[in-house]
Parts: C-alpha cells; structure tokens; sequence
C-alpha cells in the first residue's frame, strides 16, 4: 500500500501546484501532451522490455479506463466544478465495493464502514460548505471518471508486467486516442514559454510517470478497491500543500474531512 500512497502524495502536490503553474494551460492542450510527452519517455523501456501477445488485450483495456479517468474527470470538472469532479472521481471506491458485494463477497463490517467514512470525509474536505453544485451533464461525467478510474485499478491487479512497461502502453492508448485533439490545437501548444514547458515537463514527470507507476506497482498486489481508496489521500495531501504552497490555511472542514478519510483507509488496512 506504501507506493499507492506516495502516488496519491505525488498527485496532491500536483494539485496544490496546478493552479499556481499551470492555470494558464487549457486542459485541451495539456492533456494530450501528457498523454504523448509520458509515452515517447516509456517508449525506450515498451521496446526494450516487449509485452507478451497475450498480454496485449488486457494491457489495452488498462490504456482505455486511464484514458477514460482521465478525459471524463476534466469534462467533470468543466463541467461543474474542481471539488465537484474530485468528489466525484472518487467514488470509486464504493462502486467497486459494490461490485464486491454483488459478486458475494464476504466484506467485515469495518471495511464498509470504513468506504463510508472516507466518501463522508472526501465529501467534506473538497466539497464542503458550499455544498453539490453539478449538473446532469456534470454528474455523468463525474460518474463514468469514477467508473473509469475503478476499471483501471481493477484492469491492473494482478499484472506482472514491469509497471513503467504497462504504463507506456496505456499511455500510447491516451495518445493515440487524444492525437485529433491535439493538433487541432497545436498553434497553442507552439505558442508555450518557457514556464509553462516547464510545468508540462513536471507534471509528465511528477504528476504522471512517478505516480501513475508507484500506483501499477500497488495494485499489483494490492486488490482494487482499496488500492482506490488509499488514492482518496490525493485531496487530503492537496489540502496540506496548499498551505505552504499557495496560502490557503487549513480549514476546520479540511481537518475533519481528512481525519475521516486516514480513518477509512485505517480501517481497510487488513
């Protein structure tokens, strides 16, 4: 579980940075160069270290489900708002416990018990006193980002495949897919600086290749659904970087909200 939640560390920090160095960067444009920039960085390792043929099919649906995590959580969010597709996303964890459960899965009380205090605290942390605002649109988006990114943990459980390796080829699958996007908006992407080259390079790095690894080399062992859930640390890092980092102080909301989640997680420990 230690990788899954340095990941979910690394993605925090990402988010308490994005609205600080990448705020200027339309998401239409950042995502397809994530998508690309981390695959042409795998590429070398794809090559040199072969999936089997018969490990093609299962490492695509991976490429599917991240792309689809991905492109559906910021539909999410432009749609809504940032804390509304977080929350969102997020929910993950309860749609795989419930795929447990109709599968006959035999779950002790204080695992359940521990999803539900981790969605409350999710809840409180990034929605808080504002409250739900979403539309159906927005909803649906959050909802297919939270089923995408739940197949993702559960496409990659099990693989023996070398993390990195799995990931160059999923990341071949978003680029692949988010190619036309791409260059019908590339007059932006040869109008960058400097700075913001540099902020497209940390979050390939930082924000995709390390994390997004650590988080393959988990789930290896780690089942899905609480490989999912231990990710629900990603807001509540968020929250303490964005103190240092962009000013906003701890809230009595985000203490709470965090609290509840470390609980969750504690108490899907075993």
């Amino acid at each position: 579980m230690i990788p899954i939640a340095l990941a979910a560390l690394l993605w925090g920090l990402g988010g308490a940075l994005a609205g600080r160095f990448m705020g200027e960067i339309p998401p239409s444009v950042l995502i397809p160069l994530r998508f690309l920039l981390s695959f042409l960085l795998l590429l070398p390792l794809v090559l040199r270290f072969p999936p089997a043929a018969t490990e093609w099919p299962r490492l695509l649906q991976v490429g599917l489900a991240l792309s689809g995590a991905q492109a559906f959580y910021y539909l999410a969010i432009h749609a809504t708002t940032v804390a509304t597709g977080i929350f969102l996303q997020y929910l993950a964890p309860a749609l795989l416990t419930l795929y447990a459960l109709l599968r006959r899965e035999r779950l002790p009380g204080r695992a359940l018990l521990g999803v539900a205090l981790a969605l409350l605290g999710a809840y409180v942390l990034v929605v808080g006193p504002k409250g739900f605002l979403a539309s159906p649109l927005g909803v649906a988006y959050g909802l297919l980002s939270a089923l995408s990114f739940a197949l993702y943990a559960l496409f990659s459980h099990g693989l023996r495949i070398p993390p990195l390796v799995s990931l160059g080829v999923a990341t071949g699958v978003g680029s692949l897919l988010s190619l036309p996007v791409l260059l019908a908006h590339l007059p932006q992407v040869l109008a960058l600086g400097p700075g913001d080259w540099g902020a497209v390079g940390y979050l390939v790095v930082l924000g995709t290749v390390v994390p997004f690894g650590l988080f393959l080399l988990g789930v290896r062992t780690v089942p899905a659904r609480k490989a999912t859930l231990v990710a629900m640390l990603e807001p509540v890092a968020g929250a303490l970087f964005a103190w240092p980092l962009a000013g906003e102080p701890l809230s009595l909301e985000a203490l709470l909200g965090g609290t509840l989640i470390l609980l969750g997680v504690a108490l899907n420990r075993r």
